[in-house]
């Protein structure tokens, strides 16, 4: 019976142990944690009208680990692509007086079967393609997910830059003198450039490649 106890006694302690372990606690790390965990991550969203659902999956990932996001976009409010509700962004592409507070501008994903293809909206506003082009000057990580590197190519940001995107534009990033990798399975980083396909199953990936990118940038390796 004592080792039953002792035991049981046992069973629970390490339950518990594996319990704490994996809890969340949002903004609970410093800058840089002694593990290389960045801590909280400035991250601009940069949102098209007819948005792809794969922006709630990556944004989902981005608030287990206690990021500050924020939604940026040309217009106050975006539609969905196929479900669900209008996102207000939190600010327009016109208001952001210095991107360099952020550490990463992300490209969401935006709908294809669309008058003008994907990311029409971002590509036909001069602001929108200025401010990505201010973040890549300043040495900001920009991710374009699915169709988004055409965003990148109209910006003018990835001359050398080895990119995956949607085959569909695949002109537009050579024409912008991008290199083209075929669609990728994984994402892609090619200096402070992340391009990536098919992220309902790479959000999490995506996301530990820009906690790693901002940590070893904060550590001055970058």
């Amino acid at each position: 019976m004592r080792f039953l106890l002792s035991l049981l006694v046992i069973l629970v302690v390490s339950a518990l142990a594996i319990s704490q372990a994996g809890s969340f606690r949002p903004g609970a790390a410093p800058a840089v944690a002694s593990n290389g965990d960045p801590g909280e991550v400035k991250a601009l969203i940069m949102v098209a009208n007819h948005y792809g659902a794969n922006y709630n999956l990556i944004r989902d990932v981005m608030e287990l680990y206690g990021w500050d996001i924020t939604t940026v976009g040309v217009t106050p409010k975006v539609s969905p692509c196929y479900y669900g509700d209008s996102i207000t962004v939190d600010t327009l592409v016109t208001e952001i007086a210095d991107v360099s507070y952020y550490d990463v501008l992300l490209i969401s994903t935006s709908r294809i079967i669309q008058t003008g293809g994907s990311h029409a909206q971002l590509l036909a506003s001069p602001e929108a393609l200025d401010l990505v082009a201010q973040a890549a000057s300043e040495s900001l990580l920009v991710v374009a997910l699915c169709g988004g590197p055409r965003v990148l190519a109209a910006a003018g940001v990835i001359n050398g830059v080895t990119v995956t995107g949607k085959e569909e534009y695949l002109q537009e990033y050579l024409d912008a003198g991008a290199i083209w990798a075929g669609e990728s399975d994984t994402p892609l980083m090619d200096g402070n450039f992340i391009t990536s396909l098919r992220n309902q199953l790479n959000s999490r990936r995506l996301c530990e490649m820009i906690r790693t990118y901002v940590a070893e940038k904060r550590a001055g390796a970058k």
